[in-house]
């Protein structure tokens, strides 16, 4: 590919003057910023509205129930000695149920 018309059109953009800007420029920026702020404030966002519907009730209500299951849950696997989960990803290696007989006494 011959780059002479690419370097032609290069020189041509290089020594175009910038169109200046109209003379509302500075007016119209500023009304967009207004604009943009009152939606803003009008919009006040799905977190502000998520916050909003809390209530004191709620929040005590699920702080209690994961304080129950986190408290529970654990202790009552605690007593099958073997959960599902350590034995299929291979936890178990050092219990005392799969070390030579003697070594442990």
């Amino acid at each position: 590919m011959k780059t002479r018309h690419f370097d032609e059109l290069l020189a041509d953009y290089r020594g175009a003057a910038i169109p200046g800007l109209p003379a509302s420029f500075s007016t119209n920026v500023l009304r967009e910023i207004r604009l943009r702020v009152s939606e803003a404030k009008k919009d006040p966002g799905w977190l502000a509205l998520l916050l909003s519907c809390l209530r004191p009730g709620m929040v005590a209500a699920s702080l209690s129930i994961a304080l129950v299951v986190g408290v529970l849950v654990p202790e009552l696997t605690r007593g099958t000695g073997n959960s599902l989960a350590a034995h299929g990803l291979g936890l178990d290696v050092f219990s005392t149920s799969n070390m030579p007989s003697g070594l442990l006494k």
